[in-house]
């Protein structure tokens, strides 16, 4: 067992603590109007000591949007080594990224709004880099298991996995955005997990295909 000194471990807590409030703060607010005085004081500690664990405000947000993702690949690697039939493993990662998306839709809401005009003025060019690496990462570890799929003959073959790729982000994503629009139309007033099963059940009925089929 590694031992570390009580200094680490409050330098540690410390980070974590600032990394906390300047989630709550990148959240809640749009970047333009968050300052790195607002987060020292979210945090309780003077801006100074804020300087000596991230240069800048940019740093920090770059670090909240790597820590969700790194997150979300990880749990989608982990995922895709399930020893399931590759339909099953298919519905199974767009579970995660479900399941992700329910406990962390604020953040997933704010990174949507990178791809769209509702993004608070300019996108800094460092973090659309680093968005765009775990991105790609993320596509390219479904992608993995999806072509897998169309070559062991469950999914139809006239489909491209990229395509599907992209169907089971739009469509996680319209659950969300479909149901919750604050009561402003009662057509919205849905569970998401409502849709979530109507749409896995969809899956089920017309992407995917016994093997033993195929071969026929």
């Amino acid at each position: 067992m590694v031992m570390i000194s009580k200094k680490k471990f409050n330098q540690e807590v410390k980070r974590l603590t600032i990394l906390q409030a300047a989630k709550e703060l990148f959240i809640e607010k749009r970047y333009s109007t968050i300052t790195m005085d607002a987060i020292a004081a979210r945090a309780k500690i003077t801006k100074r000591t804020l300087y000596v664990y991230f240069p800048s405000k940019l740093a920090l947000y770059i670090h909240v949007f790597d820590e969700y993702l790194q997150s979300l690949y990880q749990q989608l690697v982990k995922g895709g080594k399930q020893d399931l039939p590759r339909n099953e493993l298919i519905v199974s990662l767009f579970n995660i990224l479900y399941e992700f998306t329910k406990k962390n839709e604020k953040f997933m809401r704010l990174y949507w709004t990178l791809d769209s005009e509702e993004f608070d003025g300019l996108i800094p060019e460092e973090l659309m880099e680093r968005v765009k690496v775990w991105t790609k990462a993320i596509i390219d570890e479904s992608l993995n298991v999806l072509n897998k799929a169309k070559e062991n003959g469950y999914l139809i073959s006239e489909y491209d996995p990229g395509v599907i790729i992209h169907l089971l982000s739009a469509m996680n994503k319209g659950i969300f955005i479909h149901t919750n629009k604050e009561n402003k139309f009662s057509i919205a007033n849905i569970d998401p997990d409502e849709l979530y099963e109507v749409f896995v059940y969809l899956l089920n009925c017309g992407l995917f295909k016994k093997a033993e089929k195929e071969k026929r």
